[in-house]
C-alpha cells in the first residue's frame, strides 16, 4: 500500500499564490496538497495539479446539509482524490447528526470521490464518545482520524477504558489521516520533534500505524495522510515577540519524512 503524504495549505499564503505553492509542495517532495479554497479556476488548477504530479484532497466546512450541497457543487470541478468533511455541529444530538450523515451520503454518491468526515472540535465527531455513538449507528460512515482533538476536547490520553475502546473502532473507521500531534491541554503542541512534544508523537504514531497496518490489511492501494500543523494560534508563539516557537513548514516536512522513514516509503522524491 503507497502512503501518499499531503501538503496542508493552511498557513502556506506566504509562499506566493497557489501556482507558486504548489510548485513548492512538489519540490519538497509531497505526493498532493489538501486545502478547501484553491483560490483559481478549477481547470486550471486540475492542470499544475497533472504537471507537478499532485494529488489533491479537498476540504468542505458543513454546517447543515445545504452547506454539504453547495460546496459538493464547488468541489466537484476540481476532480479530488478525496474529499474531506468538517461535518455538523457539536450541540447536535444523536438523532440530529445521524440525519445529517444520512442526507448527505446520497448527495456524496454524486461524485467520483470518497467523502470522509472529520474528527474535528466544534463538529459532530469533536469527541471519541460522540464519535463512537455516531459510529455505531452508522455502520457505513467513515472518518479522517484528526486524533489532537480527541486527547484536547478529552484532555486524556485515551489509553484506559474506555477511551481505549473508542480508539479502536475510529481506527478501524479510519480512511484519511490528519497527523497533527496534540496532547490533554492542546490541539497541537509546540514542537513535535523535540522533548514532551515528541513523547505525544511517538505515543500518537501507535495509532497512526495501527490505522495504515488495518488498512493495509484490506488490501487498499493507498492511504492518504496529511501532517496538517497550523499557524498561529494554534502554534504557540513567544509571548514576549509574538513569533512561532517553530517553523510550521520545517515540521510538516519533518512529518512526512518520519512516516517515509519509518515505513520504508520513499513515494515521490523529487
Amino acid at each position: 500500500m503507497e502512503l501518499k503524504l499531503l501538503k496542508c495549505d493552511w498557513g502556506m499564503e506566504y509562499l506566493g499564490d497557489m501556482p507558486a505553492r504548489l510548485e513548492a509542495y512538489a519540490a519538497a517532495g509531497y505526493d498532493g496538497v489538501e486545502c478547501s479554497q484553491i483560490g483559481m479556476d478549477p481547470d486550471s488548477f486540475g492542470e499544475l495539479l497533472e504537471h507537478h504530479g499532485l494529488d489533491y484532497v479537498a476540504m468542505m466546512f458543513c454546517d447543515d446539509e445545504a452547506a454539504f450541497r453547495q460546496q459538493l457543487d464547488a468541489v466537484k470541478r476540481t476532480r479530488p482524490l478525496l474529499i474531506n468533511c468538517h461535518p455538523g455541529r457539536d450541540w447536535f444530538d444523536l438523532e440530529r447528526s445521524i440525519r445529517f450523515f444520512s442526507e448527505v451520503k446520497n448527495m456524496a454518491e454524486e461524485v467520483d470521490a470518497q467523502v470522509v468526515f472529520e474528527t474535528h472540535r466544534t463538529r459532530c465527531l469533536y469527541s471519541p464518545w460522540a464519535t463512537q455513538r455516531i459510529l455505531e449507528a452508522l455502520p457505513w460512515l467513515r472518518i479522517t482520524a484528526d486524533f489532537s482533538h480527541f486527547t484536547n476536547v478529552a484532555e486524556n490520553p485515551l489509553k484506559l477504558s474506555p477511551y481505549a475502546e473508542m480508539m479502536d473502532l475510529a481506527i478501524e473507521r479510519t480512511d484519511h489521516i490528519h497527523a497533527r500531534v496534540g496532547s490533554p491541554q492542546a490541539a497541537q503542541v509546540p514542537d513535535p520533534r523535540i522533548g514532551k512534544g515528541l513523547g505525544w508523537t511517538k505515543r500518537f504514531e501507535v495509532w497512526w500505524d495501527r490505522i495504515i497496518e488495518a488498512r493495509a490489511a484490506e488490501g487498499r492501494s493507498f492511504l492518504t495522510i496529511n501532517p496538517e500543523f497550523g499557524p498561529p494560534p494554534y502554534q504557540a508563539i513567544n509571548p514576549h515577540t509574538e513569533e512561532p516557537l517553530a517553523d510550521i513548514w520545517e515540521i510538516c516536512l519533518w512529518m512526512s519524512n518520519r512516516f517515509r522513514t519509518r515505513w520504508l516509503i520513499c513515494n515521490k522524491h523529487k
